[in-house]
């Protein structure tokens, strides 16, 4: 009589595969809720690039063409929650007409607002040729530094989770932000006088090239005396006006110039009854010194001085030529 091996049919029970079946469609659900939230998300954050990048092709438009006027300025109007509009150089023909308009309606495709700035009236960012930044009229432009929020509907109230941000600067550039972001603020900055100097190699140069030995010195000297004196008896009225003038000019490639004025008034009234002496002084000094160095050389024995050469400190003239001392 053969064995035969003992081979088992038991297999998994009802409740197991019910359990098993229980946590894979819950694993489903998360996947699926997960991707669904990564396609909005996704999708948002296409909308707020796509505005970025339309500011940022408004600010090369405007630098790019210079434009003089206002009306003339690139542009992004906000018109609605859910589309925005761009007017910058389509046609390329350097300035802005009625085809160079271009409306993007986002709210068509996607569950995605504008919800700030406050749209009650329309919301223009205008650059200038500079790239700078304004809103409001073109009568009253103001510098903005603000944010555009773009939040995924239903948006009870913005953060990271459901919206994002695109900031704008005042000098026109746009930055990329997630939903809740504090909205940077810039102040002028601090600007200080710098005093000029002046170059002092200049001033060594203007000394070096400036040599001269031609001085002119002028001075003027004014005295008036005024004596009013009352008297009876005797007057006795002594009036000393002593001017000196020196000037003493020495040239080795070196000028000094001296001048000294002194005036001296001495009035003495003794009296009793009434007397008026007026004694006026002027004194006008001008010295004028010119300087010129040259040296001719000394004659030979026997032949005249004159333009070419002169007679030596060894020699003198006799009979109108010059000879040895002896």
């Amino acid at each position: 009589m053969s064995n035969r091996g003992h081979v088992s049919h038991q297999g998994f029970s009802l409740i197991e595969t019910v359990i098993v079946l229980v946590v894979i469609a819950i694993l489903a659900t998360f996947a699926i809720l997960a991707l669904g939230n990564s396609a909005e998300n996704l999708e948002r954050q296409n909308v707020a690039r796509g505005f970025k990048v339309a500011l940022e092709r408004a600010r090369f438009d405007s630098v790019k063409r210079r434009p003089e006027t206002c009306a003339d300025q690139a542009r992004i109007e906000i018109t609605a929650p859910g589309s925005y509009s761009v007017v910058i150089d389509q046609d390329q023909n350097g300035i802005l007409d009625s085809v160079d308009t271009r409306v993007v309606d986002f709210g068509a495709r996607s569950n995605v607002n504008i919800v700030t700035p406050d749209l009650t009236s329309t919301v223009i960012y205008r650059f200038d040729s500079k790239g700078q930044v304004t809103s409001g009229p073109c009568t009253a432009p103001v510098e903005i530094s603000s944010a555009v929020t773009f939040c995924q509907l239903p948006c009870a109230a913005p953060d990271p989770t459901n919206s994002n941000m695109i900031f704008i600067s005042p000098t026109g550039t746009a930055a990329f932000l997630t939903g809740g972001s504090t909205v940077p603020s810039f102040e002028d900055p601090t600007v200080a006088n710098v005093a000029p100097t002046m170059n002092p190699f200049l001033a060594v140069w203007d000394l070096i090239t400036g040599n001269t030995n031609t001085n002119t010195n002028g001075n003027t000297n004014t005295s008036t005396n005024t004596s009013t004196n009352t008297s009876t008896n005797t007057s006795t009225n002594t009036s000393t006006n002593t001017s000196t003038n020196t000037s003493t000019n020495t040239s080795t490639n070196t000028s000094t110039n001296t001048s000294t004025n002194t005036s001296t008034n001495t009035s003495t009234n003794t009296s009793t009854n009434t007397s008026t002496n007026t004694s006026t002084n002027t004194s006008t000094n001008t010295s004028t010194n010119s300087n010129t160095n040259s040296s001719l050389p000394y004659c030979q024995n026997n032949h005249p001085p004159g333009a070419t050469c002169q007679c030596g400190p060894e020699q003198h003239i006799l009979n109108g030529v010059c000879r040895r001392l002896h």
